[in-house]
């Protein structure tokens, strides 16, 4: 049975490319690339989404720092602008409506952008208390093959934090429809799902969830402030393959690329083989 908050397949981006690379991946909104939509994505699914934020905000620990009232009065503006709806700008007004989690970034003297307040509900296995303070290269020193990635820093500060709103996907295979998850729990949940296959229990691709972080930016120059919001969007991963013929060859080359270090970084080190096996008897 879907999840309330799970995001149809039809709506879903597919950004899975090959060769698999760890890389920025950010484009202008006027690049003709780009899709459609502005700054905060919105869906049919709103109020169910809305309505899991609001039970993880009182579960968990996701906001972090002091928010800098500047910044949130120019992101309740924003949702104004696009929405027409009026939201306070307060913290937690904005973490209970808006779909996105977002961060607060400042800009400081020769150090650059770093992380002074989140409000993050559904972060990707990794902690939100953990990012306070950090810069760039601190934030991403934990991804795998992320060589690119910091050397892209200096690019990625002056444009999509200074200059205009970028957007990015991230994509990656969970064994769980849960939007928020938690540090160091993927792992032993991939050895349950391979579990469940190899009894027969439940076939490999069923028990996976194609899941998509959709990252805006949000420059505020003239305050030396940005904001970078997250939006989780995860559907059953047949669901999604079902839609283009090519898509399992692909998503099974994109992981046929990956390094043994980032494999383990997802903590996908006993599961690649499997699926990808899997994936090609799929496709065909």
């Amino acid at each position: 049975m879907p999840t309330p908050w799970q995001t149809p397949a039809e709506l879903m981006p597919w950004p899975v490319q090959t060769p698999f690379r760890v890389a920025p991946g950010l484009r202008r909104w006027d690049d003709p690339e780009s899709d459609p939509d502005t700054l905060l994505w919105r869906h049919g699914r709103l109020p169910d989404y809305r309505a899991y934020k609001a039970l993880r905000l009182g579960q968990s620990d996701g906001q972090a720092g002091e928010p800098d009232p500047r910044v949130l009065e120019a992101i309740a503006t924003q949702e104004n602008q696009q929405t027409g709806q009026f939201i306070a700008a307060d913290p937690m007004a904005l973490s209970k409506h808006l779909p996105e989690d977002f961060v607060i970034l400042h800009d400081e003297p020769e150090v650059g952008f770093v992380v002074r307040y989140l409000s993050v509900c559904f972060a990707s296995n990794w902690s939100p208390a953990d990012k306070l303070g950090l810069g760039f290269a601190a934030v991403h020193a934990p991804v795998a093959d992320n060589r690119a990635l910091l050397a892209a820093r200096a690019g990625i500060e002056a444009i999509a934090f200074r200059q205009t709103p970028m957007r990015r996907y991230v994509w990656l295979l969970s064994p769980s429809p849960d939007l928020w998850q938690a540090p160091n729990e993927r792992a032993p949940r991939w050895a349950e799902t391979l579990t469940n296959a190899a009894q027969g229990e439940h076939s490999l691709l069923s028990q996976v969830y194609f899941r998509v972080e959709r990252q805006t930016t949000l420059p505020l120059p003239a305050i030396k402030r940005a904001v970078f919001f997250i939006h989780v969007m995860v559907c059953p991963l047949t669901e999604v393959l079902r839609l283009d013929a090519c898509r399992a060859c692909a998503l099974a080359d994109a992981l046929d690329s990956m390094s043994p270090a980032f494999v383990a970084y997802r903590g996908m080190t006993t599961l690649r083989d499997p699926l990808t096996r899997a994936l090609r008897v799929f496709a065909s």
